[in-house]
């Protein structure tokens, strides 16, 4: 029995984590709030799109997988490492950054098996995404941590779009 007003480690953690959740809560409400219909035009940091961060892969994931294989968060979770990769290769992100949101996600918890996966299948219904406007496909980088880009695919090559895919289901597998 702890002593009373001493918290036991747990109720530590506990605490911390459902201040985080609240944290996060509040900025999600202040980014829908500021673009409640979610503007296609707007590419700022305070775009609604912002929040589709990791969706572009997940979607893609979901799809060729017959929605069997993940959860929407862990399939987001491999989303936000494949865009993680893809911000470093293109100089936005760097190296340290980029371990930092590895391991973010694989404190989450373990992630399905994906490097079975084919990412010619994978890029193929990426370009069929829900949320791609009049056939245009956006992502959501990282220029560091916290701090969004909304990017054209037409500026990421396909050598880029490849490796960071590979990169990143093979990493989570092991």
């Amino acid at each position: 029995m702890w002593p009373q007003g001493i918290k036991t480690q747990t109720e530590v953690y506990a605490t911390q984590l459902s201040a985080a959740i609240a944290a996060h809560c509040r900025f999600k409400a202040s980014i829908v709030v500021g673009d409640e219909r979610e503007d296609v035009a707007r590419t700022d940091a305070r775009s609604r799109r912002i929040l589709n961060f990791g969706h572009t892969t997940a979607h893609a994931l979901e799809k060729v997988t017959n929605y069997r294989r993940f959860r929407h968060g862990e399939a987001v979770g491999y989303g936000m490492l494949v865009a993680a990769e893809i911000s470093k290769s293109l100089g936005m992100l760097v190296s340290r950054e980029l371990e930092l949101m590895r391991k973010a996600v694989t404190l989450c918890g373990p992630l399905p098996r994906a490097d079975d996966l084919s990412t010619a299948q994978i890029i193929d219904a990426m370009t069929v995404d829900k949320k791609a406007v009049q056939g245009k496909l956006n992502w959501v980088l990282l220029e560091r941590i916290g701090r969004p880009r909304i990017v054209d695919a037409n500026q990421i090559e396909t050598r880029i779009l490849r490796a960071a895919l590979a990169a990143a289901l093979r990493r989570q597998s092991l």
